[in-house]
């Protein structure tokens, strides 16, 4: 049996998986170290944050996936650290998704309309019949609930793009709809209030340029964190004007 480059990282999300999808995966894992057949399993379990974000993106058509369950996991072919995402014709990965099937593996490119050919699943006897342990498998959900559940219950846009300005308007940066960043910005929806911007930075530089301000006090110039400022500083629709920049310096002044 060889180690494959990411055998430690595949072991590691097959651990994740529930008991007989664990042990399905773990035979055809082995049986990919033993004939070198270079693979990496780069998901298994999924919360259900993750899992609305995936359905928005269109990277997923369903919030009754089995990776809520643990009983899926998604695979890439790979050579050595290179992952290769048109390769799933290669002779070897052909042999891998037929050892798959033949351990009870239903492959996603096997597919009619949305065809997923990284996703195998194990149905075992039904969605969400496989075990942790002792305990039946259920979908992980986060602490809190669901964000999007959350804004749908108060009549509040539930989009992506509607996310991002909320995030940023909560001081969340960068978001890309993660398991913890919709924790952090559902926690802080329901605290009630935005938090207050924060003090104003000391700068020596006293001219009209935000660029050449921001530069001072040691923050991102570039058009995408001056137009997330914005959003935090309350002005809508940042476009990068002479006037929206003046608005925009004047509040991080504190003015």
């Amino acid at each position: 049996m060889s180690k494959l480059h990411y055998s430690d990282r595949s072991w590691g999300n097959i651990a994740k998986l529930a008991n007989d999808t664990k042990a399905k995966a773990t035979a055809l894992f082995k049986y990919a170290e033993d004939n070198n057949i270079e693979v990496l399993i780069y998901e298994t379990i999924r919360t259900k944050a993750q899992q609305e974000a995936n359905v928005k993106s269109g990277a997923s058509q369903t919030m009754k996936s089995y990776h809520l369950v643990g009983q899926a996991l998604d695979f890439v072919p790979t050579k050595g650290a290179a992952t290769i995402w048109d390769g799933y014709e290669r002779a070897d990965i052909k042999d891998f998704i037929k050892k798959a099937k033949s351990l009870g593996f239903e492959w996603g490119g096997d597919w009619k309309g949305f065809v997923d050919k990284p996703h195998l699943q194990n149905n075992y006897k039904g969605y969400g019949t496989d075990m942790f342990g002792n305990t039946e498998s259920k979908p992980t959900v986060n602490a809190g609930g669901s964000i999007v559940d959350y804004l749908n219950s108060k009549k509040i846009d539930s989009s992506m793009t509607n996310r991002k300005k909320l995030a940023a308007k909560y001081g969340i940066a960068n978001y890309t709809g993660t398991a913890d960043q919709n924790t952090q910005l559902l926690n802080k929806l329901k605290s009630g209030s935005a938090p207050a911007p924060s003090k104003p930075a000391q700068s020596g530089y006293k001219g009209d340029s935000l660029v050449d301000y921001l530069k001072s006090v040691k923050k991102a110039s570039d058009y995408s964190s001056r137009s997330q400022y914005a959003t935090k500083y309350g002005i809508k629709g940042y476009k990068g004007t002479s006037e929206q920049n003046t608005q925009l310096l004047r509040k991080m002044r504190g003015f």
